[in-house]
């Protein structure tokens, strides 16, 4: 029994030694594994790394006990330098070695992190007692502070393959390839530290893996489609791509009549970019979809069938091409400010050309101009976006039937209560569009404003204008943010001079005709217009606009509410629409609605 419990024994202890995993999140490093070596000058730290932590100029080392096999092998650790490597600052991970100390003769391969001998870069040794043979060589600079993921693989034909992520995380990418055969065997894995007084606590070490090459059997996907130029586009995979099958054009088709490039080169230094050249042309504001097939990754992975990326050509925003539509400007508590727009354009925006602003109300010059966004993103005609520091705190507050509208914003200007500026801005800060707003604005039966969002009548209308702007519905929540707005209104008519639609509306801020539009069209400009609204017997109930010089068509907005800014009581209504023209030309129209109320 003691004999097979002793050979059971040796079996594990040998299996733990075959390989080393350890990403020090126990705190420690001197059980499970045990690191060995100068272990005073060395502590996890409270980010559980491992840190040299010592003193004065030395050079200090840790190893752990390794025999795994360097057949079809697999290194993997992040390193970081707090200080620009140097022949008396620099790091060794020795991921063979015959000798428990590193700093002796031995014989083994290690890579080196600095000194004038490794050129800035990343270089893999094979050590012979003293004496150093280069096996290959990486293309990363570390001439300064680095942190950096570094992967080392070795077949079984002993070629040994360099892979680093020069930002410390997984997208590696096939730096250097060498092939060495002299040392088959190992025995310990760790790493050396040399460092002057001033260095003695700047090198770090994580998530070491020395084992069996783990195998990539996860395809590449299509992350991105960047458009370069009107027949150049840049498609982006999520990991490097085998070249020969990322340079076929026939891999690759676009719609709408652009068909296969003429050219299809994958990056010379980033293996996961292919830059495609086409014969045909894009459109402006034209959706395509890119298909691509029988795309490898390094491993022969393949990328699934007919995968897909859209991509659109946008076009710079003219003013007015994009409106504000919709502000929040006094939330509710715990909720968030926000600036709904709309493209009544036919063209493509990147919004991430766009500033959205405040300033001063008076002087009306614009001091807080915030980015949009950094990412592109594309609206497209007819589309709402939704700008807000937190789009799940408008979220939580009211419906939205577009999640997707919604961009959030890393600052947004604070707007007034009372009143304010909102304008849209490119980078040049030409004005796309700008509206002054007044809390006097929303409809003055509701108590209380707090939460209710002011929403545009009509977005064929110019913004300034106080009568095509309106208290969110009840009915929908008081907010409409990424959807056509409860209030929304074309001009529309029966094709004469005047017309007033709906014939009947309730102003309850229901959400259902609430406001009654007076639609004018005339052939001829020029007029200048006073509207009034009478009731039935005569008496004048508003005057909605006095000596106001028209265009050809246009419109008027009545609420409902009198020159007292009561509402009016239940009953018909004349408005009374009287234009006139300096050389004496006078037209007077008369049209009735009804002001109704629900039962």
């Amino acid at each position: 029994m003691k004999k097979f419990l002793y050979v059971l024994f040796l079996f594990i202890t040998e299996l733990c030694f075959a390989q080393v995993t350890d990403n020090f999140s126990d705190g420690d490093f001197t059980n499970s594994p045990a690191w060995s070596g100068d272990a005073a000058k060395f502590v996890v730290n409270t980010g559980f790394q491992l840190q040299l932590n010592s003193t004065g100029t030395d050079s200090s080392y840790l190893s752990v006990p390794n025999t795994v096999s360097l057949n079809n092998c697999e290194w993997n650790f992040w390193i970081r330098l707090n200080l620009p490597p140097s022949s008396s600052n620099n790091a060794r991970v020795y991921l063979v070695s015959d000798q428990q100390n590193l700093k002796s003769p031995l014989n083994g391969y290690y890579l080196q992190f600095g000194e004038a001998l490794t050129n800035d870069q990343v270089e893999l040794f094979r050590q012979s007692g003293n004496t150093l043979i280069s096996v290959c060589r990486g293309t990363t600079l570390i001439a300064t502070n680095f942190a950096i993921r570094v992967k080392v693989t070795r077949d079984a034909l002993a070629t040994w393959r360099l892979y680093i992520d020069p930002a410390g995380g997984n997208a590696f990418q096939l730096e250097a390839t060498g092939t060495d055969s002299v040392f088959n065997a190992t025995s310990y894995f760790g790493m050396v530290c040399k460092y002057t007084s001033s260095n003695a606590t700047k090198f770090y070490f994580d998530d070491f893996y020395v084992g069996p090459m783990i195998l990539d059997t996860i395809p590449p996907m299509l992350t991105g489609a960047s458009v370069l130029s009107s027949t150049q586009l840049d498609v982006h995979f999520n990991e490097q791509i085998d070249s020969s099958t990322a340079q076929n054009v026939n891999n690759y088709s676009v719609n709408n009549s652009i068909g296969i490039p003429a050219n299809a080169q994958r990056d010379l230094s980033d293996l996961t970019l292919v830059h495609l050249t086409f014969a045909t042309s894009f459109q402006s504001s034209l959706l395509y979809t890119l298909t691509a097939n029988n795309i490898s990754d390094l491993s022969g992975n393949t990328l699934t069938s007919n995968s897909t990326m859209d991509f659109v050509i946008a076009e710079a925003a003219q003013p007015n091409d994009i409106v504000i539509n919709e502000i929040l400007y006094d939330p509710l508590t715990g909720g968030e400010d926000f600036v709904e727009l709309y493209n009544r354009s036919p063209k493509v925006i990147n919004l991430a050309a766009l500033n959205i602003a405040s300033g001063d109300y008076d002087t009306q010059i614009l001091d807080d101009i915030n980015a949009i966004t950094t990412e592109n993103v594309f609206l497209f005609p007819g589309e709402y976006a939704v700008l807000t520091e937190s789009p799940e705190a408008v979220m939580s507050q009211y419906y939205s039937a577009s999640p997707g509208a919604f961009v959030q914003v890393a600052s947004m200007p604070a707007y007034n209560i009372d009143n304010d500026i909102v304008a849209l801005v490119d980078a040049s800060q030409t004005v796309i569009d700008r509206l002054l707003y007044s809390d006097t604005w929303q409809f003055p039966l509701l108590n209380d404003t707090k939460g209710v969002s002011l929403e545009r009548i009509n977005p064929g209308k110019l913004s300034q204008d106080n009568t095509n702007w309106h208290s969110a519905a009840e009915s929908a929540g008081f907010a409409t943010p990424g959807y056509r707005n409860s209030q929304y209104s074309e001009t529309s008519g029966d094709g004469s001079e005047i017309a007033v639609v709906p014939e009947i509306f309730s102003p309850d801020n229901d959400g259902y005709n609430d406001v009654a539009t007076i639609n004018y069209h005339f052939d001829a400009a020029g007029y200048t217009a006073n509207v009034i609204i009478f009731d039935s017997r005569g008496r004048q109930v508003r005057k909605l606009t006095a000596n106001e010089l028209l265009g050809t068509s246009g419109s008027f907005v009545w609420d409902g509410v009198n020159d007292k800014r009561e509402k009016a009581s239940i009953g018909i209504y004349i408005v009374f629409v009287e234009v006139y023209k300096l050389d004496g030309l006078v037209k007077s129209f008369k049209k009735t609605c009804v002001l109704a109320s629900r039962l």
